[in-house]
């Protein structure tokens, strides 16, 4: 899996990682890793560009949980929607796994970077 990290600004700022490759068992450690991190340095806002991720397990979820937790830390109205990690371009395998689990009850999926972007 390759994670790349890119700044966007629109209402406010926000740190894309383009991941590509598999979301699993043996990568999701490297992509909670590189949100820790970006989220220690400072990043309050992340979407997540799956477009060129092939597959993800259920530890791929794990992980995506674990961030919206991390980022979520002073969210105190109870609502379950994330307001700081969204999603962007999942492939339709993906989006399938995303939705049958329920994660999009809570995490915004979007196909357009631009809208992604002003939705924070």
């Amino acid at each position: 899996m390759q994670i790349q990290v890119d700044q966007e600004q629109g209402s406010a700022q926000v740190t894309i990682l383009r991941i590509s490759g598999d979301l699993d068992a043996s990568t999701h450690n490297e992509l909670q890793q590189k949100a820790s991190e970006m989220i220690e340095s400072g990043t309050s806002n992340i979407l997540l560009d799956l477009a060129g991720v092939s597959f993800m397990g259920s530890a791929g979820l794990r992980a995506i949980h674990a961030i919206t937790n991390m980022l979520n830390t002073e969210q105190s109205d109870h609502t379950i929607q994330s307001k700081h990690l969204k999603l962007l371009n999942p492939s339709e395998e993906v989006s399938k796994i995303i939705k049958t689990l329920g994660f999009d009850a809570y995490l915004e999926i979007h196909s357009d970077q631009s809208e992604a972007i002003n939705s924070f």
